[in-house]
């Protein structure tokens, strides 16, 4: 069975997140005075009730700070792209060297039109392999989802359930891309 801690961290986590006893008990089905007794110390609950309030607490504080960070806190800064005349060769290279799973495909104006994986090029080079030589335009993949840098983490998230990348953007130009990999790097903070 996992520790909880004691029940002065229900009243802290409670008032840290500006919650009311009665607000709390409302979530939970709880009485308000059974919440007054339990962070008092006056009563001893249930391991379940306990648990339940202490996890609803918990997730609470983490969805509201992830509801704080933005793509800017999270995107790598820098974007390796990939033109129209490249090569599935140079796509493959580009991906080696920066140890990257998807490049965004952008035209001679900077424009987002396209994207390639390297799930793609696997699919395709082994009934192929002189795709190596073929242009990446002709295999490429939807271009990837484009966010403002102010975009919130849980919307961005969302996102990447569909798609490999997000480009983010500062006033129409591209500042940095999102993948699964910085969200991962969330939780080591």
């Amino acid at each position: 069975m996992e520790s909880l801690p004691d029940y002065a961290k229900i009243r802290e986590l409670r008032k840290k997140l500006n919650i009311s006893q009665k607000e709390l008990g409302q979530k939970l089905g709880i009485q308000q005075s059974t919440i007054s007794r339990i962070e008092n110390g006056t009563m001893d609950p249930p391991y379940s009730k306990f648990k339940a309030i202490y996890d609803y607490l918990e997730n609470e504080s983490i969805k509201r700070s992830q509801a704080l960070i933005t793509a800017n806190d999270i995107m790598t800064r820098k974007i390796y792209h990939l033109t129209s005349e490249s090569t599935v060769k140079d796509a493959i290279e580009l991906m080696n060297k920066y140890k990257i799973s998807q490049v965004p495909i952008m035209d001679q104006n900077g424009l987002n039109i396209g994207s390639i994986t390297s799930k793609k090029i696997q699919k395709f080079i082994i009934d192929n392999p002189d795709i190596l030589y073929m242009n990446v335009f002709d295999i490429k993949e939807l271009p990837f989802p484009e966010v403002e840098k102010n975009w919130n983490v849980r919307e961005i998230s969302n996102l990447l359930i569909n798609y490999p990348a997000v480009l983010v953007k500062d006033l129409g130009k591209y500042v940095g891309i999102i993948t699964d990999s910085n969200f991962l790097k969330l939780t080591n903070q």
